[in-house]
């Protein structure tokens, strides 16, 4: 990540899906889950100084957990920021967002097509083929 950022004009906009990759919350937005135990669900609350009942049940514990939770926050796009550059992330599905999707998609059906009967042979040349789907033309359309 680092090598890209050096060559980035500055200002530059990078846009994200919602890949795990780019997903990965900083620790301090990290919020509890239905499989979090009661001992880390304590411990979370206390140190974010939220107050909570003694005898408190786990679930009365996860209820304040998510309830004081943070907006999430990435670390790459924490990383980004500190080479000033911005970041825009993509709703979670929209396939017309994302450019590779449309990409993908186009060479999927040139795939599905094209392959009369499936053996692995017949599929990797399908699929040497369809990478000249991906032209300038075609990148241009999507984006």
């Amino acid at each position: 990540m680092s090598q890209l950022l050096l060559v980035l004009a500055e200002p530059s906009v990078l846009v994200f899906d919602n890949a795990p990759y780019h997903s990965q919350l900083t620790e301090e937005s990290r919020c509890s889950t239905t499989t979090t135990n009661k001992a880390e669900l304590v411990k979370w609350l206390e140190h974010r100084k939220i107050p909570f009942p003694p005898h408190a049940t786990r679930p009365e514990l996860l209820q304040l957990c998510k309830k004081n939770r943070q907006d999430p926050r990435y670390t790459i796009d924490n990383i980004i920021r500190e080479w000033d550059h911005e970041v825009v992330r993509l709703p979670p599905a929209p396939p017309e967002l994302n450019a590779i999707e449309q990409v993908w998609d186009c060479m999927k059906r040139y795939v599905r097509s094209s392959l009369q009967q499936f053996t692995r042979a017949g599929l990797q040349v399908r699929l040497e083929v369809a990478k000249l789907c991906a032209t300038k033309e075609v990148w241009a359309g999507v984006v």
